[in-house]
């Protein structure tokens, strides 16, 4: 048997054969499915051409019954041996998705869509499925904020849920010490507007701590990300009109917490949201190349505010 297979995995990879076209085939091989059956799609297809052969190669390797179930990603210009070393091999075809921080739930949606992984409104409603969002203990209407960004690469095939399933895995695993130190609805809006508000990991911590310093004065937030948040389309710049939008992700109108995360924060947010600087700052105020300055009175930010201003 070992010998068998040395032999095919000798042939697939040390044989040269003439250039032929290329063709990409996401093929799949069924639960119970027969050597035959497959051997037949798989000439259907031009994946093999010799469909006897084929079967005969199969069973002298003595693969013929170990043909795994599972989606494969196969192509025109394979040998016959490599086919056979791919299918019971269980190389399962999957597709690779990058889903940056700072992302909302249908961002990432949007995302898998280009994909070709999910339906939209499908995904999306699994998303707020209350015995999903109850499995996982997630405080919050919908899994806003628990999505991990991260690079992934999803099986072929896979279903909305198996995909919310990776995602939130992923992120109770990136967040584990964090939890042991902040409840998981505090940690994750906390985190989802650090990464908003900060651009430099330097200063994750320190801007988490001036929105701690804040909640524990009984001060408004006064985040312009959660209240781009609640509006309907992205903003570049908010009006003061904006400021005044009735809705409960307004931190500006509404003390504490907004009710739910306003995007899918990092791994750097999620540890700033853990681990706040010490400080008693109150206030800060973009200088424009991405960093901030401090203040912890609202006389210095007023005057920090108008110098930026005045040097723009």
């Amino acid at each position: 048997m070992f010998l068998a297979l040395s032999l095919l995995v000798c042939l697939a990879y040390c044989k040269k054969e003439p250039p032929v076209e290329k063709k990409e085939v996401i093929f799949e091989v069924n639960e119970g499915e027969t050597t035959s059956r497959i051997t037949d799609r798989l000439n259907s297809l031009g994946i093999i051409s010799h469909p006897r052969r084929f079967v005969m190669k199969a069973r002298v390797a003595g693969l013929d019954k170990r043909l795994q179930q599972g989606v494969y990603r196969l192509h025109t210009s394979m040998s016959e041996d490599s086919v056979l070393l791919v299918l019971s091999s269980g190389a399962i075809a999957t597709v690779s998705v990058t889903v940056p921080e700072g992302l909302t739930l249908t961002k990432i949606a949007d995302r898998l869509v280009t994909a070709g992984l999910i339906d939209r409104d499908s995904f999306l409603a699994l998303c707020a499925d209350e015995a999903l969002l109850r499995e996982y203990k997630i405080p919050f209407s919908t899994f806003e904020g628990i999505l991990f960004p991260d690079t992934y690469k999803f099986p072929v095939g896979a279903s909305e849920e198996m995909i919310i399933r990776i995602m939130a895995s992923r992120f109770f695993e990136v967040a584990e010490k964090a939890l042991k130190k902040v409840p998981l609805d505090t940690l994750v809006i906390m985190a989802s507007i650090v990464e908003h508000e900060a651009y430099l990991s330097s200063e994750r911590p320190v801007v988490a701590s001036v929105f701690y310093n804040r909640l524990k004065k009984g001060m408004a937030l006064e985040s312009c990300a959660t209240v781009e948040y609640a509006l309907p389309e992205h903003k570049e710049n908010l009006t003061y009109a904006d400021l005044r939008i009735p809705s409960d992700y307004n931190t500006y109108l509404h003390p504490g917490l907004p009710p739910g995360p306003i995007c899918s924060p990092g791994k750097a947010s999620l540890e700033a949201a853990a681990n706040p600087a010490k400080t008693e700052y109150l206030y800060f105020v973009s200088k424009g190349d991405g960093s901030h300055h401090f203040s912890r009175t609202a006389a210095e930010h007023e005057r920090m505010k108008r110098k930026i201003n005045s040097a723009r």
